[in-house]
């Protein structure tokens, strides 16, 4: 998959997870495939930024479970919006080089 197309498919999963009243401030593109680093095996990882998050293992398998209906290959990231900042290395990581979705 292109990274084009992982972005259009991330744009349609967000949207689907809106819907089901997930509490999404934003999402990013990261790893290998904000970098251009990708191969046809290679995990398409979306860090979600969420208001309230209170157990990040839970949303995550969750999360994967939805995501598995778009493509096997999204790995989603939740993060509460109160740790998505500077100081926090992954979060710091995320914002210098993913790509906002939302």
């Amino acid at each position: 998959m292109d990274k084009e197309t992982a972005l259009k498919l991330l744009k349609n999963y967000i949207v689907f997870l809106k819907t089901k009243k997930y509490n999404i401030k934003s999402a990013y593109l990261f790893g290998s495939y904000a970098k251009d680093k990708y191969d046809e095996d290679s995990d398409i990882d979306l860090a979600i930024i969420m208001k309230n998050l209170e157990n990040n293992y839970e949303m995550q398998v969750e999360l994967m479970i939805l995501g598995s209906k778009f493509d096997s290959r999204i790995e989603p990231h939740p993060i509460d919006e109160t740790d998505f900042n500077s100081t926090y290395p992954f979060a710091y990581e995320i914002m210098k080089t993913g790509i906002k979705i939302l």
